[in-house]
């Protein structure tokens, strides 16, 4: 699978994309310390694999990105699985909330959050 395939749409051209196997991190920067990060794993990969996969990602990404110190999530709240990996991985739920999301639509949204290691 591509990482387009497993992320659901195509990276924009500044992400940062990290790859482990069929897990994908795609990391976005918002400002010099603080970026978005979006992880997705193909069906076949998922649970304790996908997370393990996950952390090595974002291992790999804080070596890499020293100058980072804040990594932002969000997603749709109802999206239960990935509240959860988040919360596995070690984000913080800083707030649920109806945001507007890039394509107009006001979507009820969980916003998590991860301090540099």
């Amino acid at each position: 699978m591509t990482d387009a395939e497993i992320l659901g749409a195509q990276a924009p051209k500044h992400a940062v994309i990290y790859r482990d196997g069929d897990a994908v991190g795609m990391l976005l920067p918002i400002t010099t310390s603080v970026w978005e990060v979006h992880c997705g794993a193909a069906s076949a990969m998922r649970g304790k694999a996908a997370l393990a996969a996950f952390r090595r990602l974002l291992s790999e990404f804080w070596f890499d990105h020293p100058e980072v110190q804040e990594l932002i999530g969000v997603m749709k709240s109802e999206h239960l699985c990935a509240r959860y990996n988040a919360a596995r991985l070690g984000f913080e739920r800083v707030n649920t909330s109806p945001i507007a999301w890039p394509d107009g639509t006001v979507r009820e949204t969980a916003d998590y959050r991860m301090k540099r290691p």
